[in-house]
């Protein structure tokens, strides 16, 4: 079966709600995801401007899902720290690392904030929270580009520091665990993930209350691995508790709200509720045309979540119609090498190839398997998943070429 992505907004935390307007996170949901979702790594206060969700991610129907970015050169090794530090240089290092985070260059911004890390290390020593936060940038550029044990390894030795600390550090610690349950549940290791989320709501209960945004979305991220365990009552429990607090807290029309309201949806196109589905979905729809307008990713984001039920449905063309409005405001606000286009073009290709146009399916898994190439490299795991569509695709089209001649000469020189 083809493999499909959809998207879901996720929900922003206060944290980053200003550096996240624009902007539209999702969750990089891959080899086992079948539903988007809000469990985003979330920045410290003080990063709130470097760490904004800058990516979008889908999730698959009936399979796995992907991301990728622009056409970027591989990162070079960060610089040799030397013997005498400027004061300012970690910080240096550090905004150059939120430099190539906001150009979606993942390996660079991984590299420069690696090197911050290594420099507070040396300037302040090893138990500073900027380095800690440092560690902690670093863990989520790891993540995206599914390097999950160095993930890990920073977000463990961030944690260590914070909790040098744990009264003034609360809210990182919360974060970090939260940070860790991503990486597990992208593992599919959902009872470690779940224990991580639990460890973060407790605090966050505790220090914040049942009534913040924060809280909100631990909930959703509980949620959301008991929705890809099957688990689709007690996933919609605590969706619908993150809903209770966020039209509470942040009101009915809420770029958030919508985000649970998308959430709710996939949990319903996945029981095969398809009904149920749309009207969570045009109810997500309905917000953000008000708050965000039709040329904005969040929109977008709600066309393609609406495609995707009506691919679920076999209504090719009303499938078709909701991902080409999809593809039109990604491409005008994202551009054409965003990891989000490259999602709806795997999209639109996954239904042509049910149509049996297996020409046209061709032509766009290349644009996105192209896209994967330039910025992960052949063996990240939506790149992979882009080949591998392909490569089912190709076999349907009953070509004589040989598969991996064909696409050596289509990626040739790209």
């Amino acid at each position: 079966m083809e493999k499909e992505i959809k998207v879901a907004l996720i929900g922003l935390c206060s944290a980053v709600l200003v550096a996240l307007i624009g902007l539209i996170g999702v969750l990089i949901s891959r080899q086992k995801k079948k539903a988007a979702s809000e469990a985003k790594p979330e920045p410290t206060q003080s990063q709130a401007n470097s760490q904004g969700a800058v990516q979008m991610a889908g999730t698959s129907v009936g399979g796995n899902q992907v991301i990728v970015t622009g056409p970027y050169n591989a990162a070079p090794a960060a610089t040799p720290v030397q013997s005498a530090i400027h004061p300012d240089k970690p910080g240096h290092s550090y905004r150059m690392g939120e430099v190539y985070a906001e150009h979606l260059d993942y390996r660079k911004a991984r590299d420069f904030y690696e090197q911050s890390a290594a420099e507070h290390m040396q300037a302040t020593g090893p138990a500073s929270i900027d380095r800690a936060d440092a560690l902690r940038s670093a863990g989520i550029k790891h993540w995206e580009l599914a390097e999950y044990k160095e993930a890990i390894d920073c977000y463990l030795e961030a944690k260590a520091i914070y909790r040098q600390e744990p009264n003034e550090n609360q809210a990182n610690i919360a974060a970090t665990y939260n940070n860790i349950a991503v990486v597990y549940d992208e593992q599919g290791e959902y009872d470690e993930a779940l224990e991580c989320y639990f460890k973060a709501l407790a605090i966050r209960e505790k220090v914040l209350g049942e009534e913040h945004p924060d809280t909100a979305a631990t909930y959703n991220n509980i949620a959301i691995v008991y929705k890809e365990q099957g688990k689709y009552d007690k996933a919609l429990e605590w969706y619908f508790k993150a809903l209770a607090a966020k039209e509470k807290i942040l009101g009915k029309e809420h770029p958030s709200t919508a985000a649970t309201y998308n959430n709710i949806a996939c949990v319903y196109e996945e029981q095969g509720e398809c009904e149920k589905a749309l009207k969570w979905c045009f109810k997500a729809l309905a917000i953000d045309e008000k708050v965000s307008g039709t040329g904005h990713p969040d929109t977008a984001a709600d066309y393609n979540n609406i495609a995707i039920v009506y691919r679920k449905q076999d209504k090719y063309d009303k499938a078709l119609e909701w991902y080409f409005k999809a593809l039109a405001a990604k491409e005008k606000v994202l551009g054409k090498e965003h990891p989000s286009t490259a999602a709806t073009y795997n999209n639109i290709a996954c239904v042509y190839d049910a149509q049996g146009k297996y020409e046209k399916a061709l032509e766009l898994y290349i644009k996105a398997y192209r896209i994967g190439l330039a910025v992960f490299g052949p063996e990240h795991p939506d790149t992979k998943m882009y080949r591998q569509n392909m490569a089912n695709t190709y076999k349907s089209a009953k070509r004589k070429q040989p598969f991996d001649d064909w696409l050596a000469a289509q990626t040739q020189g790209g």
